[in-house]
């Protein structure tokens, strides 16, 4: 028996952004890793290595993730102010739509 290594055996190399936009995309999306290392074609053990490995990353670097700069925190602050803004104006939108679904017919109509 030879121990040459078949065309295609050799196991497929990812960069670090490929990594970490595949942990990003499978957190943010809600579903299942299963269902996300389907979509993008790789193992789900791949995936919660690289989870492992970002969020290792993650506390080494400083788990604060606050920008340095007072012009980034100003940046954000809007940025989060106007997503505040948002959410409310959307949520304030559902909360009206429930109560008129909510409400009981009057009589007369079906």
């Amino acid at each position: 028996m030879t121990d040459q290594k078949k065309a295609g055996a050799t196991p497929r190399q990812y960069d670090q952004a490929f990594k970490q936009e595949a942990v990003r995309l499978w957190q943010s999306s809600g579903q299942a890793a299963e269902h996300t290392a389907k979509q993008l074609g790789i193992s789900v053990f791949n995936l919660y290595e690289w989870k492992k490995q970002v969020s290792r990353s993650t506390r080494a670097a400083g788990a604060s993730g606050l920008p340095e700069s007072k012009e980034a925190l100003q940046q954000e602050i809007v940025r989060l102010r106007e997503e505040n803004r948002r959410l409310a104006e959307q949520r304030d939108i559902l909360k009206k739509s429930l109560g008129i679904l909510s409400e009981t017919p009057r009589s007369g109509m079906p």
